[in-house]
């Protein structure tokens, strides 16, 4: 696994291009978790503006 900083755009253009599972809002922060195309599993976490993290989760 890794973690990866990541900006409000790549994380829409990852939302597009793949498959949400599941997602969770709380106070502070959103978790969504996906399946990408060429990717992989991925768990985003997002701030209120849309920036974040990415984790690429191994399969």
């Amino acid at each position: 696994m890794r973690i990866i900083d990541t900006e409000a755009q790549v994380i829409a253009e990852l939302k597009q291009e793949g498959q949400i599972v599941d997602d969770k809002q709380y106070p502070a922060f959103k978790v969504t978790t996906l399946r990408h195309p060429t990717l992989g599993k991925l768990v985003l976490i997002e701030d209120k503006a849309g920036n974040g993290a990415l984790i690429e989760m191994e399969e």
